[in-house]
């Protein structure tokens, strides 16, 4: 059986909810659904998603991760007309890189003033 780490970032949700920010069992990392947090949550869809993802390559550091590991990307957007805005940071965030990635239109997302999040699959593959 593969060694699992667990990473925790201090977010209050993770207690509450009962999950980890990351989890690396082998090879792979899961990072749960990530929105940004202050100052990132108070801006646009693009600066949110630039915030989020901030905190995924944090997590991922932790697990021995970088961005360019990240094979597979899921999007939650409150209102698909910040597609563009997302599209932007995501392509600026994993360049050349490109994972597997979903878009996803939601009701809401917690916190209330989240307008995307984010959950990443990284392989760890050198």
């Amino acid at each position: 059986m593969p060694t699992r780490k667990t990473i925790a970032s201090g977010y209050p949700f993770e207690d509450a909810y009962g999950y980890a920010r990351a989890v690396r069992v082998g090879d792979l990392v899961f990072v749960s659904g990530t929105t940004a947090r202050s100052p990132f949550l108070d801006g646009d869809a693009y600066v949110q998603m630039t915030g989020a993802i901030k905190t995924i390559a944090a997590a991922l550091h932790e697990a021995g991760a970088e961005i360019r590991h990240v094979v597979r990307t899921v999007v939650y957007v409150v209102d698909m007309a910040d597609a563009d805005h997302v599209a932007r940071a995501h392509r600026e965030a994993f360049g050349e890189q490109r994972p597997a990635s979903t878009l996803v239109q939601v009701a809401a997302l917690t916190p209330a003033k989240a307008l995307i999040e984010v959950e990443v699959t990284a392989v760890v593959h050198d």
